[in-house]
């Protein structure tokens, strides 16, 4: 059979026709809606995630305020349907058989919706959920988020769509009939042209001077063209916009990350590394009982007489720069520094890990101490200023340990043992270091003493006594 050229300028005509009716009604339509479901599933997934570490960081921080601050990130975006904070907590069932989770909306915004912990993703909303731990609660941030935004984008599309796929179907028609009686080359020209633009071209024009119908459809096809391009930057617009969103949003959780990660420093070094953990995890802190540890206090003798000759600031500085020296050199012996008591120092060994070697260690460190000061003491001595004279006292025994108060922690230890310690302090002399008959025993082989007998201390009678001179015997240290 024989193809005629009217027969196939009708079936270029048609071709064009109906490749455009696709690519415009079906394939961009649904390629535009894949690409800005996913967009928006990502920032609303960001959007959650960055609440919920806001409310992590504040809860963790007994900063209710800033759950608000956290919250109120996203309550001005337009979009939002809903966001709440659940609380998820694990308990048994009826039977008391086996643990279930129970799902509790603690707060929603705006206040007028009521939400269902299990709410689920629809063509008309899309939820995010994010998880969060704190020392208050568990729980996590759920955010709902209208479509209509993809809706309004994807009817415009669609609209465009229509609207020039009618127009080329109207003028297809047209212009096949003029073109079956006339000339092909031009209608040769733009089918290549078309070919060349369904292929991602969008650069093709096609030139004519006539001003019939085949040059009508000419301008039809460029104008097409150009309005294809022009979606395609408008498109192009807004991806770059939802990248810069998702750039300034991973730029914020960067920020957050660092805010995390200094909260958790500045807690290590008001607990120790264990009890920190331990409070990051469960939210709190179970007191501990250990058998035997080494307890330490420092104090310094005349206190209030040389206060008098220091001014306030001067005062402070002194006591920070021998302080920080302290905290220097326990900070060589697995030594735990529980607190400082106005003028006092507190530290134990054997805690929060135990350990077999807690008494020569701080022993260890009451001699290095003493040096430092009479070091210091010497300086101040040549420049003829006023300086601290410290006794040091230390005793071996059981304590507990533990956190007490809500806001600011403190790790603390109590027990009779303490309370001995203090008394070695107090019955001991500027200079030197007295230490109980119990530390005695652990330390004899390693340190020479000279025994004090026994000597009255307040509240507990008649006590053993030894000022430590020096060490006798190198010993490996032991960290662990």
């Amino acid at each position: 059979m024989k193809i005629t050229l009217t027969r196939r300028i009708w079936f270029t005509v048609a071709s064009i026709v109906l490749f455009f009716t696709l690519l415009l009604l079906y394939i961009v339509p649904t390629q535009q809606q894949k690409y800005f479901t996913s967009n928006f599933n990502k920032e609303v997934q960001n959007l959650a995630n960055t609440v919920a570490l806001g409310v992590e960081i504040a809860l963790t921080e007994q900063n209710f305020e800033g759950v608000q601050t956290a919250m109120d990130f996203v309550k001005n975006d337009t979009r939002l349907e809903f966001v709440a904070i659940v609380q998820s907590d694990t308990v048994w069932d009826e039977n008391y058989r086996n643990y279930t989770l129970r799902q509790n909306v603690i707060e929603v915004y705006p206040d007028t919706v009521e939400i269902d912990p299990g709410v689920e993703s629809s063509e008309n909303l899309i939820v995010k959920r994010a998880a969060f731990q704190s020392s208050v609660f568990n729980g996590n941030i759920i955010t709902g988020f209208n479509t209509a935004e993809i809706r309004k984008n994807m009817m415009e599309i669609r609209l465009v769509a229509v609207v020039v796929s009618f127009i080329v179907f109207v003028f297809g028609i047209l212009l096949g009939l003029w073109l079956a009686r006339t000339i092909s080359i031009p209608v040769l020209r733009i089918r290549d042209a078309a070919l060349k633009v369904g292929a991602g071209d969008l650069s093709q024009r096609v030139e004519t001077r006539s001003k019939d119908e085949i040059g009508e459809l000419t301008q039809v096809f460029n104008k097409m063209v150009v309005g294809l391009a022009t979606a395609e930057e408008r498109l192009t617009q807004k991806n770059n916009e939802l990248e810069n969103t998702l750039l300034h949003l991973e730029e914020k959780n960067v920020a957050i990350e660092k805010e995390r990660r200094r909260s958790d420093e500045l807690l290590r070094n008001i607990l120790p590394e264990e009890t920190a953990e331990e409070l990051k995890k469960f939210g709190k802190s179970q007191p501990k009982n250990f058998d035997m540890v080494t307890v330490m206090f420092v104090d310094f003798s005349h206190f209030t007489l040389i206060a008098e000759h220091l001014t306030p600031s001067r005062l402070v500085a002194e006591i920070d720069l021998l302080f920080r020296a302290f905290d220097r050199i326990i900070g060589n012996y697995p030594i735990e520094k529980i607190k400082t008591i106005g003028d006092a120092y507190l530290c134990a060994s054997g805690l929060p890990s135990p350990n077999q070697t807690h008494a020569f260690h701080i022993v260890r460190a009451a001699l290095e101490i003493q040096r430092y000061l009479h070091e210091y003491q010497d300086s101040r001595r040549k420049e003829k200023l006023p300086f601290f004279e410290a006794r040091i006292g230390i005793h071996s025994g059981p304590v507990v340990a533990g956190i007490v108060g809500s806001k600011k922690f403190a790790y603390d230890i109590w027990g009779d043992t303490v309370n001995t310690a203090a008394r070695m302090e107090q019955s001991g002399e500027a200079g030197k270091i007295n230490i109980s008959g119990t530390t005695y025993g652990l330390v004899k082989d390693c340190f020479k003493v000279k025994s004090r007998g026994k000597v009255e201390a307040k509240h507990k009678g008649q006590v053993e006594m030894y000022f430590v001179l020096e060490e006798i015997i190198l010993v490996q240290d032991q960290k662990s």
